[in-house]
């Protein structure tokens, strides 16, 4: 099972979106510019660029990461609740001794801060977006956590909220699962994490894995 983190497993938008605000606010950016959704699923490198960009006063990605992560890690230490079935998904499957990743976007900083809040949950393997050449919708990430978990893709789960993410694990040769409302192709479609089971998981990935050419 390979998990995004931000928005699958944990919602730290509201916390890095208060934070962009203030530090971007206070270059003279409008709030009315900086919009969630286009941030959402993409590289934070990329992120970063496009939001200097917005800034009347000269920023560089280095010092707007450094203003905004500084304030989104103090928030995460203090704890942020998973989301619905999170917790539940994530302790039967490790009663099942199905081996988990974790593979997000965010840099290590932020997915280690994160990781405390997720109940104890061990992951046999974590990939953060500062540890891949090309981040998500690019398959490197997930195609280095099958890999270091020892796993071929196609008996992979990626569980995922983001299109870019989605494409990044379709394209990593994975069975792709959606967790919020998309018009990319994927394997199954719910509303939340407490819609999936071990066994509902194990039979996606059984049909999958029939159907890929061999």
């Amino acid at each position: 099972m390979l998990f995004d983190l931000d928005g699958t497993l944990v919602d730290t938008e509201p916390l890095l979106h208060e934070a962009l605000l203030t530090v971007l606010g206070a270059s003279g950016v409008p709030a009315a510019a900086i919009q969630p959704e286009a941030l959402r699923g993409r590289g934070v490198a990329e992120n970063l660029t496009r939001l200097c960009g917005l800034s009347p006063s000269p920023m560089s990605p280095a010092q707007l990461y450094g203003r905004v992560s500084e304030r989104v890690l103090d928030r995460l230490r203090l704890g942020i609740a998973p989301l619905p079935g999170a917790e539940g998904l994530l302790r039967a499957l490790g009663r099942a001794r199905v081996p988990c990743a974790l593979v997000s976007s965010s840099y290590r900083a932020m997915v280690d801060a994160v990781l405390p809040s997720l109940g104890g949950a061990e992951f046999a393997v974590t990939v953060a977006g500062d540890e891949v050449r090309r981040p998500k919708p690019d398959p490197e990430s997930y195609r280095t956590a099958a890999a270091r978990l020892g796993i071929a893709p196609e008996r992979c789960v990626v569980v995922e909220d983001s299109s870019a993410g989605l494409r990044s694990g379709r394209a990593a040769g994975c069975v792709t699962v959606s967790v919020a409302p998309t018009r990319e192709p994927v394997a199954l479609g719910v509303r939340g994490l407490s819609e999936l089971t071990v066994e509902r998981l194990t039979r996606l990935v059984d049909g999958f894995s029939t159907s890929v050419p061999r």
